[in-house]
């Protein structure tokens, strides 16, 4: 079993907590994860994957919450029975015992349809994404810490002995922990029945959507992906594929509750009068999305250079996520654009009010042009509390003076 870094964060929730929930997408490793932990606290374990334990709870959610309550209990895949969250309510409420429930979920709960219960007080939730590459080579690194960290340009790495092959894998291959040891073609088929079956049957349990719609999210799908990293117009993506933008964005939120995509929402400040406003749009998994854009290593790094950089922007936002479900450091992920199109990829403000502003370059070689974003930034923010960073193909850390602003190259092998 993989370390995962979100262990020993859960079994500290379980302490202070009457539920815990893990949620992310199928294949992530929350059941490993979560049988992992039921075996260290001694809890029994029910899945919903089994069709009796699904039909006794289906049947009789009251009776059976009522019988398993007497123990410390983990249930997998808990939104496949929508009917258990209000009677798990009442039990967390009658009996008053930390670490009672230890559920997981392939959708995010907060945003299914069907679930009508908050669990507000009584429960934490995390998100368990697939695999971040700190977790695959075993190193004790958090990014998220490591960049709000007074260090944050110092490496015990030396970047120049990582082949820049190893990089690219990563981004093609994403972190879903059943994807690596596959063959090409083995790769293609296990997203193609992933995608399928995330659509045609996870989708059910969320959202009341008619079986003549489901290719109409499947086409939606395909063609976010060539929205990687752009500001979402639902008009313009609804022309594309012939449906509604009210659909459009309906859909995409379903997509997000699945966690396959993700919106970032725009960054602004109270000196920031003139911003757009508009959200982003990223791939929780770049192999996810590599594989929706027939798109494999040789052709990201020869044929295809701008769909490169896209998954390369997709995949470093999803290993910040990976880090922010653990780090120490409590953030927010933004990204920033004026009306002047002076843009940043990725802004991280912490609780306390500090900014790290990421513009991600997926080549070897800084241009001055790619400062305009981070000095627009920059300027809005107190200088004690801002960090301006480009991430990028290179293998030197390397400080840049713009105007009266010192800004870090960083190379993108901090990742893997």
């Amino acid at each position: 079993m993989i370390k995962r870094r979100l262990l020993p964060v859960l079994l500290e929730m379980l302490e202070h907590f009457r539920i815990v929930a893990i949620n992310g997408p199928r294949q992530s490793g929350k059941t490993t994860l979560q049988k992992e932990i039921a075996r260290l606290k001694d809890y029994e374990y029910y899945t919903f994957d089994d069709p009796g334990t699904f039909d006794t709870a289906s049947n009789d959610p009251q009776g059976f919450i009522t019988f398993i309550s007497k123990e410390r209990v983990a249930i997998d895949e808990v939104q496949m029975v929508p009917d258990l969250i209000p009677v798990i309510k009442m039990s967390v409420d009658e009996h008053n015992r930390k670490g009672m429930y230890l559920l997981t979920g392939s959708s995010d709960m907060f945003k299914n349809a069907k679930i009508k219960e908050s669990l507000a007080g009584r429960m934490v939730s995390f998100n368990l994404f697939p695999l971040s590459y700190a977790e695959i080579n075993d190193r004790d690194i958090n990014i998220i810490d490591k960049l709000f960290s007074a260090e944050f340009n110092r490496f015990d790495i030396k970047f120049d002995e990582i082949e820049n092959d190893v990089f690219t894998d990563a981004v093609i291959n994403g972190g879903y922990p059943e994807v690596y040891g596959l063959s090409q073609r083995a790769k293609k088929a296990w997203f193609e029945f992933y995608i399928k079956a995330r659509i045609t049957k996870d989708i059910s349990t969320i959202e009341n959507v008619e079986s003549d719609k489901i290719a109409s999210l499947d086409r939606l799908l395909k063609v976010l992906v060539g929205h990687i990293g752009k500001l979402m117009n639902y008009k313009s993506i609804s022309n594309s594929i012939d449906m509604a933008d009210k659909t459009v964005a309906k859909y995409i939120q379903i997509l997000e509750a699945l966690f396959i995509v993700k919106s970032v929402p725009a960054y602004s400040n109270n000196q920031l009068k003139r911003v757009v406003k508009s959200p982003k749009l990223y791939f929780i998994d770049s192999g996810l999305a590599s594989h929706l854009l027939n798109i494999d290593k040789e052709g990201a790094m020869t044929k295809r250079g701008d769909v490169y950089g896209d998954l390369v922007e997709s995949f470093v936002y999803s290993e910040l996520i990976k880090h922010q479900s653990c780090s120490e450091t409590s953030i927010n992920i933004y990204h920033y654009r004026d009306q002047q199109k002076k843009e940043v990829d990725l802004v991280l403000e912490s609780t306390d009010g500090d900014v790290v502003a990421l513009e991600i370059k997926s080549g070897s070689r800084i241009k001055q042009d790619y400062f305009k974003g981070l000095v627009a930034l920059a300027r809005t923010i107190d200088p004690k509390r801002f960090k301006g960073i480009i991430l990028y193909g290179g293998d030197k850390v390397l400080p840049y003076k713009i105007d009266e602003f010192t800004f870090w190259a960083i190379p993108l092998k901090i990742f893997v």
